[in-house]
């Protein structure tokens, strides 16, 4: 009769994604500047919202609240993986 964990209902997907890059605080002098690349991130989380325009993931969810969510836009998503759920 023990209690069941509190499970949310939702799929838990990883997603690989690509993100801009800042360069460095203040001026460069343009001779010496480098190319700044896109940088490949890996999220996984709660799929909250799922439209054609973007993902919206929480790591955390306990008690009815999530922790940490982010929104990927569509267009910088390259893989999407179900987990679970």
């Amino acid at each position: 009769m023990g209690d069941k964990p509190d499970r949310p209902k939702m799929k838990l997907i990883f997603i690989k994604w690509i993100d801009s890059k800042n360069g460095p605080e203040g001026w460069e002098f343009l001779e010496e500047i480098e190319s700044l690349k896109p940088v490949t991130c890996y999220s996984v989380g709660f799929l909250l919202d799922d439209t054609k325009d973007y993902k919206t993931i929480a790591p955390t969810i306990g008690g009815g609240q999530v922790l940490g969510r982010i929104t990927i836009p569509s267009c910088a998503i390259k893989k999407i993986k179900i987990l679970s759920g």
